[in-house]
């Protein structure tokens, strides 16, 4: 079905071509690293139909490529003979998903996200609008049922709709880097309302070229949307470059480019936004070695570049900056081929994003079975998911996700499919929003060879004090819960750096819409009942302070509170938010956080 690329078991990084040691078969949008998949630059080089856009042996030897080779096999699997695995909880999923009409090469799964009950979940095999058109997927991971099946208006032969998915609130942002509207594999992003399954915009680079592969790469918050385009030329061949949009009115409103731009660096691999700041991936990058890789920190609203994020010790071929995260003071940046427990064990890093620093590296805590460490990696707060799509615990290739705490370096849990097999390449692509995982599978053959599927996570904690409403500046006062666990007898909301005597009261809720009734600032907790704590108001204190004890509050859920969803200690990931009132006209509400109480 449509384009495919036998590749090999990635035992070196070599220049050179593919040799024939097949394996299983990938489509043109995450390609396994060290398949030779990584420079744009080979599809300037040659004039190739979409069939050999996965196929390095057609590109023959005059194209540099990071390929793999034979003749360092003990290189990878030296991995697995340096590091003892640490022991911590294994956990299965909650849920397997899997699309109502998957079939054979779909490749379900190939790209994941994930906010409050709604999964997204990339098919870009799909072949509904021609071969290889693609499409996306809609859970509810509550229900675990499908709720909606996303495709272009425009949808086309091998397209690849769905390289790429992002969710905020009620949008869905997706990729399709193969578009040819504005060239050959110049590429596309379309908006998508994630409640009615409409197709809301679509979006192209206001200069885009062929090859430039806009699309590649996807990140939303709040009303930006984040578009990679790492085989622009900027000037220079594949030196890659980012747009930015405006979501409620489909317009562009920003480029980025790094400030040292250079050849080959792909800077645009890789995106994610936290609402304020834009973290990119550059894994071509020659600094300091060649395809040692680097990542750059922009500020969104003046779009500045303010740091290039470098690793203290990064190597030939580390490919640092494969895949990022960001959230808050966290950026989080995976280099998959690290060699520090051996051969493409893999690594990541964490930087400060106020000062640029490198606060962690990390390796995986179970560096027997973990190969391809931080191919994939999300963060929400101090916890952070890391994929190695090529660990070998349920057989090789079948894959694994590692939840680790960023301030101890600690395995917290090993994330691991009940029914994980040789070959799977679980985590290839992998997103968690603080209480709840999700992992893509897309070799799985339940429904046919390659069909595909992804897995649901319930992590251990479900996560306490994640952000999920601070991207609108008027969303004023920070929220913090002192903890999720109710055995204590107390839990206090505590209210900082808001108005100073104003009048405010705690609201509680489970729904994660984002609306503004007052036409300044976002509540966020619309989509279900909300609660207010109206018996526990009072006025902000002089520092700007407020607290309410939830669990002996006058107002607390089934004291006053309306019904929603039971008692406040039953496991769910409630949603909490103050409210302001008094001297602002309109009122206004703080940021909102959210946690698993338990």
């Amino acid at each position: 079905m449509g384009p495919s690329v036998a590749w090999g078991l990635p035992t070196s990084r070599t220049r050179n071509t593919l040799g024939h040691m097949g394996m299983k078969a990938v489509t043109g949008c995450r390609w396994p690293p060290g398949s030779g998949q990584r420079d744009p630059p080979a599809l300037r080089q040659t004039s190739l139909d979409h069939r050999d856009l996965c196929n390095p042996v057609a590109w023959g030897t005059s194209v540099n490529m990071n390929v793999p080779t034979t003749n360092s096999l003990c290189r990878l699997f030296a991995c697995i003979a340096i590091v003892t695995p640490a022991r911590a909880q294994t956990i299965n999923e909650t849920a397997k998903l899997l699309p109502a009409d998957g079939a054979t090469s779909d490749y379900f799964g190939q790209d994941v996200a994930i906010e409050g009950t709604t999964a997204v979940i990339a098919s870009p095999g799909d072949d509904d609008l021609g071969g290889n058109s693609g499409s996306v997927y809609l859970f509810d991971t509550a229900t675990e049922t499908q709720t909606v099946k996303l495709l272009p208006l425009d949808g086309d032969v091998s397209d690849s709709f769905g390289c790429s998915v992002a969710i905020s609130g009620t949008t869905v942002l997706v990729g399709a880097f193969s578009d040819d509207d504005l060239g050959e594999r110049s590429g596309s992003a379309y908006l998508f309302d994630a409640t009615t399954g409409a197709q809301i915009a679509k979006l192209l680079a206001a200069d885009g070229d062929t090859y430039d592969m806009f699309g590649f790469s996807v990140a939303l918050k709040g009303n930006t949307a984040v578009i990679g385009a790492p085989g622009d030329a900027c000037g220079m061949l594949s030196c890659g470059s980012v747009y930015l949009f405006d979501t409620t009115t489909g317009s562009q409103i920003g480029k980025l480019v790094a400030a040292d731009a250079s050849a080959n660096a792909t800077f645009g691999w890789s995106v994610s936004t936290d609402g304020k700041k834009v973290l990119i991936g550059a894994p071509g990058d020659n600094a300091p070695a060649l395809d040692s890789g680097s990542a750059y920190l922009f500020d969104l609203p003046s779009q500045t570049e303010l740091f290039k994020l470098v690793p203290t010790n990064g190597a030939y071929a580390d490919m640092f900056g494969t895949s990022v995260a960001i959230d808050g003071a966290t950026a989080l940046i995976g280099a998959p081929y690290n060699d520090d427990l051996g051969g493409q064990c893999g690594a990541a890093y964490a930087f400060d994003t106020g000062t640029g620093a490198q606060t962690s590296k990390l390796l995986s805590p179970d560096g027997a079975t973990a190969i391809w460490f931080g191919y994939s990696v999300s963060v929400a707060g101090s916890t952070a998911l890391i994929g190695a799509p090529a660990a070998i615990d349920n057989g090789a290739w079948s894959g694994s996700a590692q939840l680790i705490d960023l301030t101890t370096g600690a395995l917290i849990t090993k994330l691991l499919p009940s029914d994980g097999a040789k070959g799977d390449f679980f985590a290839v692509t992998a997103a968690m929003d603080g209480t709840r995982a999700i992992g893509g599978a897309y070799f799985k053959d339940d429904l046919g060879t390659d069909s595909g599927a992804a897995y649901v996570f319930t992590l251990p904690g479900g996560g306490c004090n994640v952000v999920f409403c601070d991207t609108d500046a008027n969303n004023v006062g920070d929220v913090t819960l002192s903890t999720c666990d109710c055995s204590g007898g107390s839990i206090t909301l505590d209210l900082s750096t808001s108005f100073v005597g104003q009048f405010t009261y705690p609201l509680v809720g489970l729904g994660t819409t984002a609306v503004s009734p007052t036409g300044v600032s976002q509540l966020c907790l619309a989509g279900s009942a909300i609660g207010r704590y109206t018996k526990d108001a009072g006025a902000i204190s002089a520092v700007g302070t407020f607290s309410v004890d939830l669990l002996n509050a006058n107002s607390a859920p089934g004291g006053g509170v309306p019904t929603i969803g039971g008692a406040l200690c039953n496991g769910n990931t409630w949603r909490f938010q103050y409210w302001h009132r008094a001297g602002m006209n309109p009122s206004r509400f703080s940021k909102g956080i959210s946690g698993t109480i338990n």
